[in-house]
């Protein structure tokens, strides 16, 4: 045999192993794939896509059962992707972006619930993430160069005298420090901090051929609904996580030593709110310390607004 051909052949070999038996490039891409009885009971065609704008997948809406061409599938005042199916402390957009299954509490079956797994590896558990309003699939969710778990995330548990304190979400410690005197608070809503997050989600109109068929008397991909529902109603239930409790699960025993970073990302853009709303149980974005002469005051305190 020349050369030539067994070169040709080993090529082919390889790509054969490269990809799964039957699977093309295109379907590597988008794995998943909707049974076909769910694809003709709703009239959609793409895993990928968004037909009621709800930030969900219709491959995250058959998962969680839920219906692709309705905001509250349910109807109970609480829109798809703020349900949280399994009750494992996560709702099923926070499900979608960590790439768990909105129907399993412990997806990976590994005896932890999925709230308390960390899918991108910056020291924040999924659930804390969705929490603090970061992203459990972005290790630095506001692309600062700092990772979220290092950032201060947590909850306040008390403000008097002038002296704050928090919870940090990464390790359950208590962080106890002066505010600065010039520290800026900012106060922003769920909504707001999500608004770059990746959903996966498609907006390609030839994904969803069927958007503006109506289902069950709500029409799918209207912004009418969806401006009625708000987001106001997201479920949290992180609260063991952030205080060190146990859930029932077992736990790796890690405490994270995550040291405050001046990052130098510049002035927050989200609004400015005052002292008044650092009550016990807010819940931290982010929180900078920096040393202030006689020791370190808390200089930038960013709050998640679910008013």
């Amino acid at each position: 045999m020349s050369v030539a051909p067994r070169l040709t052949i080993i090529a082919a070999a390889l790509t054969a192993l490269a990809l799964p038996a039957g699977a093309s490039a295109k379907h590597a891409r988008h794995p998943h794939r909707l049974p076909a009885p769910w694809q003709h009971r709703f009239h959609v065609a793409s895993a990928m896509a968004d037909p009621d704008g709800d930030g969900l997948t219709n491959w995250t809406e058959y998962r969680a059962h839920t219906s692709p061409k309705q905001l509250d599938s349910d109807r109970d005042g609480i829109d798809d992707d703020a349900e949280d199916r399994d009750r494992d402390g996560l709702d099923n957009a926070s499900e979608q972006r960590s790439g768990s299954d909105p129907a399993r509490r412990d997806s990976d079956r590994d005896g932890r619930a999925d709230a308390r797994e960390d899918a991108d590896g910056d020291g924040l558990p999924n659930g804390a993430e969705q929490a603090t309003a970061n992203d459990p699939a972005d290790a630095d969710s506001d692309d600062d160069g700092v990772a979220d778990g290092a950032e201060g995330a947590g909850q306040v548990v008390s403000f008097a005298g002038g002296v704050l304190t928090l919870r940090l979400a990464a390790t359950g410690e208590l962080v106890t420090a002066p505010l600065a005197d010039d520290a800026w608070i900012g106060c922003d809503g769920v909504a707001d901090y999500e608004a770059d997050f990746a959903d996966g989600t498609s907006d390609d109109p030839a994904d969803d051929e069927d958007s503006d068929e109506e289902e069950d008397g709500v029409a799918g991909g209207s912004a009418a609904p969806r401006a009625a529902h708000g987001h106001g109603h997201r479920v949290v239930a992180m609260a063991a996580v952030i205080r060190g409790g146990d859930d029932g699960y077992s736990d790796d025993g890690e405490d994270l030593d995550l040291p405050y970073v001046d990052d130098d990302a510049g002035e927050p853009d989200d609004g400015a709110c005052g002292t008044d709303a650092l009550v016990s149980g807010m819940w931290v974005h982010e929180a900078e310390l920096g040393d202030a002469g006689a020791g370190r005051r808390f200089e930038t305190v960013l709050l998640v607004d679910r008013g």
